[in-house]
């Protein structure tokens, strides 16, 4: 497994953190936020940053949609 820190995101600003192990960064983000993502992220105003403390890799995620 690898290390994430995965960050909740409101525009510019953090507002929650926290280091996760997971095999990838999709899964770190779903288990850090208990919500389900996804990888399409556009210009939503909430929004979720996994990097990889290993290598420095950043992903992004959006919330899925919960209609």
């Amino acid at each position: 497994m690898k290390t994430y820190r995965v960050e909740e995101v409101d525009g510019d600003s953090v507002v929650a953190g926290r280091s996760i192990n997971a095999n990838t960064p999709w899964v770190a983000a779903e288990m850090a936020t208990g919500s389900e993502v996804t990888n399409a992220r556009g210009d939503e105003q909430r929004w979720i940053r996994v990097t990889n403390e290993a290598s420095g890799a950043v992903n992004r995620y959006a919330f899925k949609d919960r209609r």
